[in-house]
């Protein structure tokens, strides 16, 4: 009886996931219609996620008019988060099994300009383009990676389901390489999904490796401001791990304004309990991406 509801569920699941994609589908048909035109570097973008589901870039190509200015917070939040993260008790950090998160409140109240940095206009054109549909900005959350060993969380191979395509923006608030956990895929092309990995638990380096190659994962290096795009939806990716030193960043994402995964597109920040602190910062333009998608009942 419990195997036959386990199956009932999975099929309405989904017959639900197939409707919604079509809906999407028929929106985007319509929504991209009504789009300015691309820049050559986000047709560039666009081109690249669609291939390969990755690209690399920098905190200055990016953000050209407030790159420097980027930069500056970064590096001033990388040194409060490595000095918070000493702390065997901060009051403004989150343990986690892999990381330490700076909270959203404290992120708010002292580095609000890089919640604002989701919302920088040329993203939110980029992420509306590559979906065709209204953006949904899901929050930033800033993360030191520890050098402790432990291949879980984040660490583990997977593919996004918050929806059907997630904008990912990676910022390295450090310098990053092959030994402090670069950000690392399989490209999309290589069309790998969940049912090439038999039996069930996480996906560890060790099972990657007997499906793909090594040297067909993809490592991203880079200095203090590299930035890596991905539609962690659509390519396997993971943080390999922290061998030499630990690594911060900063991470966005975005989705369309009806994910599948409503419910987990919606804990990446808890925008209901902050709510007056977010209305401080957040122009009124832009609360149909962080206030206007969200639903409270599940």
């Amino acid at each position: 009886m419990y195997d036959r509801a386990v199956t009932l569920d999975r099929i309405g699941e989904k017959v639900s996931d197939g409707l919604l994609r079509m809906n999407h589908w028929a929106q985007a048909k319509v929504h991209r219609r009504t789009l300015p035109a691309l820049s050559p570097y986000q047709e560039e973008i666009i081109s690249e996620l669609s291939r390969d589901g990755v690209h690399v870039t920098s905190v200055e190509r990016l953000f050209p008019d407030v790159g420097s200015k980027i930069l500056n917070s970064l590096a001033r939040a990388a040194s409060y988060i490595a000095a918070e993260g000493e702390r065997a008790e901060s009051p403004s950090m989150k343990r986690l099994a892999a990381s330490t998160d700076l909270l959203p409140d404290e992120l708010l109240k002292s580095f609000p300009d890089l919640y604002l940095l989701g919302l920088y206009p040329g993203i939110l054109d980029l992420a509306e383009h590559y979906f065709g549909l209204p953006v949904a900005y899901h929050g930033v959350a800033l993360r030191q990676s520890l050098t402790n060993g432990n291949q879980v969380g984040p660490r583990l191979w997977h593919m996004d389901s918050e929806d059907f395509h997630v904008l990912r923006v990676v910022i390295y608030m450090c310098d990053v390489t092959p030994g402090g956990g670069p950000f690392e895929y399989v490209p999309r092309h290589s069309g790998l999904s969940y049912k090439a990995f038999s039996g069930i638990g996480g996906i560890t380096d060790e099972r990657m490796r007997s499906v793909v190659p090594e040297p067909q994962w993809k490592r991203c290096f880079g200095p203090m401001g590299t930035v890596i795009l991905a539609d962690s939806a659509k390519v396997f990716h993971h943080e390999s791990l922290q061998v030499d030193r630990n690594r911060t960043v900063a991470m966005i994402g975005y989705s369309s304004r009806r994910p599948k995964g409503m419910h987990l597109a919606m804990s990446h920040f808890p925008v209901e309990t902050l709510k007056p602190a977010l209305l401080r910062v957040v122009s009124p333009a832009y609360y149909p991406h962080v206030f206007d998608w969200r639903r409270s009942a599940f």
